[in-house]
C-alpha cells in the first residue's frame, strides 16, 4: 500500500502554516491562511490514514474527516483572499461560514457515507461514488458554490483594485487557485473516483501546499522601494518625534487633564510597552509584529473623539506620510475609514502631497466655521499639497516675512503647517478688515509661490494645478463666499503665462456666467408667473362678478320649474332640470375657485368639529354606492373641535372628497383619518383609486395644472392657499394604480381644548 505522498504534502502544509504563524506581520489574512493550512494538513493526515486503514470501517471514518476538511478549506480560502485588503465585516464572515456549518451538519449524518463505496487496491483503500442522495447533492452544491464564489470574488477584486500591486496580488491568487485547486486537486480526485486515473497520482497534498505558497507569496508582495518588513527605524524615528512634540506641548502649557490625555493616547494606542521617556525626548521602540494600520487608525480615532490643540493634529501629518509610504495600497483603507476627521483636521490635503484628494467627493468641514477660521483653513489647504516643494525655497520664506500677519505661519521640517498664530493676529484687527486683509496678503504670497513653481522648466505643471483645482473645488462654497476663489485665480492668471492656469480661470468664469444666467432665467420665470397670476386674479374678479348674477337667475328659474313640476309631474323634464342644476353647481364651483385663488384671504376663526365638517361635506356631495366612506379619529381626540375658518375647511374637504370620488369610478374605499402630535393635527384623505403618476406629483398644486378633461386646474391650488392661510400645509403621496393620500397638517393651536 502506498499513501506516503499524503504525509509529505501534509508535513509541508504544517511547516508552512507554522512559518506564517511565527512570521510577522500577523495580519487578518495571514491568520486565515494559517487556519487554511492547518485544515489542509488535517486533510493530508486523514487521507494517509484513510488509504492505509486496516479495514473498511476505519477507512470510511478517516474518509469522512478527509472530505470534511477538504470542504472546509474553501471557505477558509475565501476568507483569506477577502482579508487581503483589510478587515472583513461581520456580515461577510457570517455569509461565508453559514454554508460551511451546513456542510458540517450534512456530512456528520450517518447516511451521508452510504453514497460512497470503499474497496482495497494495490495502492490502499480508495472509493467511488455509487449514489446521489439528497444530503450528498446539497453538500456538492455548496462545494461548487464556494468554488464559483472564490473565482467570482477574485475576478471582482481584480476589477475593483485601484492599486497595481493589489491587482497583481489578486491575479496571482486567481491563477494559483484555478491551477492548483480547480484544475489540479479537484480534477485529479474526480478522475481517480471515476477510475479514469490511477490512485498513485493522488497529488492533492502537493497541490494544496503549492496553493499555500502562492497565497503567502501574494501576501508578501510590497511596493517597489518598500522593504518586506515595515521600515522600522524610519517609522520609529518619525513616530518618536511626534510623541515628543505631543508631550512637550503639554509640558509647556499645563499638566493635569492635558497630561492624562497624553497617557490615555498611549494606552488606547496599545503602545505602553514601546514608549520610554528620555531626558529630552520620547522614544518609541517598534516591534516586528506591529500592525501599522491598527496603530494609525486608533490614533486618528482618539484625535477625533478627544479635543486636543490644533497643532498636535497638524504634527501627526509626519506619521501619516511615513505610514502611507510603508503601507502602500493598504493605506487607502485607513484614509477611507477616517475620511471625516482627516478632512476637518486638514490632514487629507497634506498626505503624500495631496495624493488622496481625488478620492474625496465633497468636503463640508468648513460649513460650521466662522469666516476667519474658514478663510485661513482654505489657504492652509492650498499650501499643504505643495509645501514640500516650496518650504526650502528662500523666495517663499521671504514672502512670508514681508508682513506681520504671515510671519506667524509656522512650517515644520516635515512640511506641517500651523496657522494658529495668524488667527491670533487677525482677531486684533477691526472686524470688517480681518478677512479682506487675510485674502489680500495670502493671495499675494500664493501668486508669487505658484509663479515660482510653475515657471520651473522641470515642474509638473498639470499635477500642481490639478491639486490646486481639487482644493478649490472641494472648498468652493466658502472660497467663493469669502472672495478667495475668484481673486486668487484672477491674480494667478495675470501673473503666470501658462495655458493651464488660464483654462482653470476660464472654467470658473464660464461657470459663473452659467450660474448668473440660471439665476436670471429663474427670476424671469418667477416674474412671468407673478404676472400670470395677477392677470388671473383680475380676470377672476371680473368674471366672478359678471357670472354670479346670471347663475343666480338660472338657479331661481330652476327652483320655480321644480315647483311647477310638483303639480304636473314629468319624469323626463325633471331629469333635465336636475342635470341643469348639477352643471350650474359646477359652474358656480369654477367661479368660487377663481375668486378664492385671486382674493386676499382673511380667515375668520371659529370652533367646529371634524365630524361636523365631514357631515357638511357629504350633505352637498353624494358618494356612489360603490364607494365606502369611513372616518377614523383617534380615541383620545373625542371628535375634536378645530379652531379654523369653517368656510375654508369646507371648501378644502369638498375638493379633496370630489377628487377622491372621481379617482374611483368603479368604486373603492375613502378613509378620512384624524390624528395629532403635541405640535400638529393631521387630517388624511386616503382613496384606493387610480393614483397619480410620479411625474405629476410636483405640479399638482400649481394653478391651471390639470389632467382632467374639464376643469381649470385650480381646485388643489385653492386648497393649498386656504390651508396655508391657516398656517398649515397640504402634501400628497400616491402610487399609480394603488391610490392617493392627501395630508393636511395644522398647528396644534388649531385644536380647541373644548370637545363636542
Amino acid at each position: 500500500m502506498d499513501g506516503y505522498q499524503y504525509l509529505i504534502g501534509g508535513t509541508l502544509c504544517l511547516l508552512m502554516s507554522l512559518y506564517v504563524l511565527l512570521k510577522p506581520p500577523r495580519t487578518l489574512a495571514s491568520k486565515f491562511l494559517v487556519l487554511f493550512g492547518l485544515a489542509m494538513w488535517t486533510w493530508e493526515i486523514s487521507s494517509f490514514l484513510y488509504t492505509t486503514a486496516p479495514d473498511v470501517i476505519a477507512s470510511a471514518n478517516f474518509f469522512r474527516i478527509m472530505i470534511l476538511t477538504s470542504h472546509l478549506g474553501f471557505p477558509l480560502y475565501l476568507l483569506t483572499i477577502l482579508s487581503v485588503g483589510g478587515k472583513s465585516s461581520g456580515k461577510t464572515l457570517l455569509l461565508i461560514l453559514i454554508p460551511a456549518v451546513a456542510q458540517v451538519a450534512i456530512m456528520s449524518q450517518d447516511d451521508y457515507i452510504v453514497n460512497y463505496e470503499f474497496f482495497l487496491t494495490q495502492y490502499g483503500w480508495t472509493y467511488r461514488v455509487v449514489s446521489f442522495h439528497l444530503p450528498f447533492v446539497i453538500g456538492g452544491i455548496i462545494f461548487v458554490g464556494y468554488l464559483a464564489g472564490i473565482v467570482i470574488a477574485l475576478v471582482g477584486l481584480i476589477k475593483k483594485a485601484s492599486f497595481p500591486l493589489l491587482k497583481r496580488k489578486y491575479l496571482i491568487l486567481l491563477l494559483s487557485f484555478v491551477s492548483f485547486q480547480a484544475v489540479g486537486t479537484i480534477l485529479s480526485n474526480a478522475l481517480i473516483a471515476l477510475n479514469l486515473l490511477s490512485p498513485i497520482f493522488h497529488l492533492g497534498g502537493m497541490f494544496k501546499f503549492l496553493t499555500i505558497i502562492s497565497i503567502w507569496y501574494a501576501l508578501s508582495l510590497r511596493e517597489k522601494g518598500i522593504p518586506l518588513a515595515i521600515a522600522g527605524k524610519d517609522f520609529s524615528q518619525v513616530y518618536s518625534s511626534f510623541l515628543t512634540v505631543f508631550y512637550n506641548s503639554i509640558i509647556s502649557s499645563q499638566l493635569g487633564e492635558e497630561y492624562f490625555k497624553f497617557t490615555d493616547f498611549i494606552t488606547k494606542s496599545k503602545i505602553e510597552n514601546q514608549v520610554s521617556l528620555a531626558k529630552d525626548k520620547i522614544d518609541f521602540v517598534e516591534k516586528e509584529d506591529i500592525d501599522l494600520v491598527e496603530l494609525v487608525t486608533s490614533n486618528l480615532r482618539f484625535f477625533d473623539k478627544n479635543p486636543i490643540a490644533d497643532g498636535i493634529a497638524d504634527n501627526y501629518l509626519r506619521v501619516l506620510n511615513v505610514a502611507s509610504q510603508n503601507l502602500g495600497w493598504r493605506f487607502e483603507g485607513v484614509v477611507k475609514a477616517n475620511e471625516d476627521f482627516l478632512k476637518k483636521s486638514d490632514l487629507i490635503y497634506g498626505i503624500s502631497d495631496g495624493k488622496f484628494l481625488e478620492g474625496i467627493v465633497e468636503d463640508e468641514s468648513l460649513r460650521e466655521l466662522d469666516d476667519i477660521d474658514a478663510c485661513l483653513k482654505i489657504y492652509k489647504r492650498i499650501l499643504l499639497p505643495v509645501v514640500g516643494k516650496i518650504q526650502k525655497k528662500p523666495e517663499f520664506q521671504k514672502e512670508l516675512s514681508k508682513h506681520h500677519l504671515t510671519r506667524a505661519v509656522m512650517i515644520s521640517d516635515y512640511g506641517e503647517i500651523s496657522i494658529q498664530g495668524v488667527r491670533e493676529r487677525l482677531v486684533k484687527l477691526p472686524q470688517d478688515e480681518q478677512v479682506p486683509i487675510a485674502v489680500e496678503r495670502f493671495n499675494s504670497i500664493l501668486s508669487s509661490v505658484y509663479e515660482n513653481l510653475l515657471m520651473d522648466p522641470k515642474a509638473d505643471v498639470e499635477g500642481i494645478l490639478e491639486k490646486l483645482r481639487l482644493v478649490l473645488t472641494l472648498n468652493k462654497e466658502r472660497a467663493v463666499a469669502l472672495g478667495v476663489y475668484p481673486t486668487l485665480l484672477g491674480m494667478l492668471a495675470t501673473k503666470i503665462p501658462k495655458t493651464q492656469i488660464h483654462r482653470l480661470y476660464f472654467d470658473y468664469l464660464q461657470e459663473l456666467v452659467e450660474e448668473r444666467t440660471r439665476e436670471l432665467k429663474e427670476a424671469q420665470e418667477s416674474l412671468l408667473k407673478s404676472q400670470r397670476l395677477a392677470a388671473i386674479g383680475e380676470a377672476a374678479a371680473m368674471v366672478g362678478h359678471d357670472l354670479r348674477n346670471p347663475l343666480q337667475a338660472i338657479v331661481n328659474s330652476l327652483y320655480l320649474a321644480e315647483k311647477k313640476l310638483e303639480s304636473s309631474p314629468n319624469v323626463d323634464l325633471a331629469e333635465i332640470i336636475k342635470t341643469m342644476g348639477e352643471q350650474v353647481e359646477y359652474a358656480n364651483k369654477i367661479v368660487s375657485d377663481l375668486q378664492d385663488y385671486a382674493r386676499p384671504l382673511k380667515p375668520k376663526l371659529e370652533q367646529i368639529s371634524v365630524q361636523q365638517l365631514v357631515n357638511d361635506t357629504f350633505s352637498t356631495i353624494s358618494a356612489p354606492e360603490a364607494v365606502k366612506v369611513s372616518v377614523e379619529i383617534e380615541e383620545d381626540l373625542d371628535f375634536p373641535k378645530l379652531l379654523v375658518d369653517a368656510s375654508f375647511m369646507k371648501r378644502v374637504f369638498a375638493n379633496l372628497v370630489m377628487n377622491a370620488l372621481q379617482a374611483m369610478p368603479d368604486g373603492g374605499q375613502l378613509t378620512i383619518r384624524v390624528s395629532r402630535t403635541p405640535e400638529t393635527v393631521f387630517i388624511q384623505f386616503q382613496d384606493t383609486g387610480v393614483g397619480i403618476p410620479e411625474e405629476n406629483l410636483d405640479k399638482l398644486f400649481q394653478p391651471l395644472f390639470t389632467t382632467k378633461a374639464k376643469g381649470l386646474g385650480l381646485g388643489l391650488a385653492v386648497c393649498k392657499r386656504l390651508v396655508e392661510a391657516l398656517n398649515g400645509s397640504i402634501t400628497v403621496k400616491s402610487n399609480a394604480g394603488k391610490g392617493t393620500i392627501f395630508i393636511i397638517e395644522l398647528p396644534s393651536k388649531a385644536l380647541s381644548h373644548q370637545t363636542s
